[in-house]
């Protein structure tokens, strides 16, 4: 009987979220059909979640939480100690990059990300070989089991959120061959069998424009990865260099679309895939090109130099929420389908 209730719920809440999607027509981002405003908490049903601004000498300290939150205290950890990108020249195994939690510091009032090459490198536990690209980053969520599955089959969710505000103040990495991003995930977003609202990857930037520094990346990832994967993506020209000092990237995700922000500019909205209605973790991760010059949206982004030592620095991460938004969270346990293993 219980199976039956959660069932007919579920279905409920799709055939509410397919209803609003078909009632929101697609059209021009800048349109009336998004309300491309700034959040401010306290108005409208806003209210903060968390944010930390990294004041310390180690995650998870002096995180500030709103009044209503309830859930883990240390929210952060580092990403999947393994191999992140195997070289594109198997003949060049050191051109693999690989995601160290070594590569990540917490100091002066920043998350410090390096990306760097070495022939000698040590780490704690063994993980990484002495030779290869060494970078890292950060989530909100904990592989509990094989380390080398970065996609996440299985997770731990230290902090997770459907809809809702999120903000971020970074300084890039001002180096060819990487690329820093902003990103929610849903290791449901892998199945395949209810578009984008059973999860959806949201890039809410990536910084892969070293030779175009005004431009910057958006885009949607839904379906999985590989064959079976769908985008939607948005490349936008800011009339400035965002390459120059610290500037903040935002997302405002609501249960009919999503708007992106720079510097409190609104750049992109889309309903892509239909807008993804369960919660997500965050990530801020730096990549290094595996030896072909290119990053994500298809950006030359040269050749990482193994000379040298490139930071992105992360002045803060900021969530809020709205409280009229509960009402249409899914919960993962309503969709079927099956993993995109094969990709």
């Amino acid at each position: 009987m219980k199976k039956l209730i959660t069932l007919l719920i579920c279905c409920v809440l799709l055939l509410t979220v397919a209803v609003s999607f078909v009632s929101c027509a697609e059209d021009d981002w800048q349109s009336d059909v998004y309300d491309l405003s700034l959040p401010v908490p306290g108005e409208d049903g806003w209210y903060m979640v968390f944010e930390d601004d990294f004041n310390g000498n180690a995650l998870n300290q002096n995180i500030v939480f709103g009044e209503n939150y309830e859930g883990n205290r240390e929210i952060w950890t580092t990403s999947p100690h393994a191999i992140r990108w195997e070289s594109n020249d198997k003949n060049k195994p050191e051109q693999n990059v690989y995601w160290c939690p070594d590569a990540v510091s917490v100091a002066d009032g920043n998350l410090q990300i390096k990306s760097f090459y070495s022939s000698n490198h040590v780490c704690p536990d063994g993980s990484c070989p002495a030779e290869g690209r060494f970078t890292g980053g950060i989530e909100t969520r904990a592989i509990t089991g094989d380390q080398d599955d970065n996609k996440g089959t299985s997770d731990e969710l230290l902090f997770a959120q459907a809809f809702g505000y999120f903000e971020t103040r970074v300084k890039f990495p001002d180096a060819e061959g990487l690329w820093s991003a902003f990103w929610l995930q849903s290791s449901n977003m892998r199945k395949i069998s209810a578009e984008g609202v059973d999860g959806t990857e949201i890039d809410v930037f990536e910084s892969a424009f070293i030779k175009n520094p005004e431009k910057m990346g958006h885009a949607l990832l839904w379906n999985g990865y590989g064959e079976f994967a769908k985008v939607d993506d948005y490349i936008t020209d800011t009339g400035k260099n965002l390459y120059d000092g610290y500037h903040t990237f935002a997302l405002k995700w609501t249960p009919l679309y999503y708007v992106f922000y720079i510097d409190g500019v609104p750049t992109w909205a889309s309903m892509g895939g239909g807008v993804s209605h369960v919660k997500e973790f965050l990530r801020l991760t730096v990549e290094i090109d595996a030896g072909d010059g290119y990053g994500p949206h298809g950006q030359r982004i040269g050749k990482f130099d193994e000379k040298s030592e490139s930071v992105f620095y992360v002045d803060y991460v900021k969530v809020w929420q709205n409280s009229s938004y509960a009402q249409y969270e899914i919960s993962d346990d309503c969709f079927g389908g099956d993993l995109d293993l094969q990709s």
